[in-house]
């Protein structure tokens, strides 16, 4: 497998490495992943589970700096969803939407699937911004001018 299929978790995983994405950039510029700024203008975009899934990955990177591991089904259970193995499913499609969407990215699949999460986001891309409703739009114009 490729690290470019990564948002199939191999069949034989059942846990999951979490490690800090460091990108010193968005860290300087960038919303932490618990800022209203996330939940107004990325939670549309990346959807209420891979909302969820960040923020919960992030937070256990603010109690083990260094990284942790976790078992993949309890953690989709504490979201509400399930885990099944392969890649539809909606823990899986969550993985794989914070993938896309630049939240999250895989490093390694061996020995232990490993994915590296951004603890700060950057300012949503105009490309996402654009297809927002036109209120975000707004309130996202509103929320970045200089004060």
């Amino acid at each position: 497998m490729k690290i470019s299929d990564a948002h199939t978790v191999p069949a034989t995983e059942s846990s999951i490495k979490v490690i800090t994405w460091h990108d010193p950039v968005v860290q300087t510029h960038g919303h932490p992943i618990d800022d209203p700024y996330v939940e107004m203008f990325w939670l549309p975009v990346l959807g209420p589970t891979a909302t969820w899934l960040a923020r919960r990955l992030a937070s256990g990177l603010l109690h083990n700096p260094m990284g942790y591991t976790c078992d993949m089904s309890e953690l989709a259970r504490s979201l509400g969803v399930s885990y099944t193995q392969g890649r539809h499913n909606p823990f899986a499609r969550a993985l794989h939407r914070c993938s896309m969407f630049g939240v999250s990215q895989c490093v390694a699949l061996e020995p232990t699937y490993t994915v590296s999460v951004r603890t700060v986001l950057p300012q949503l891309p105009l490309r996402h911004l654009a297809r927002l409703p036109q209120q975000l739009r707004i309130a996202h114009d509103d929320w970045v001018q200089p004060r």
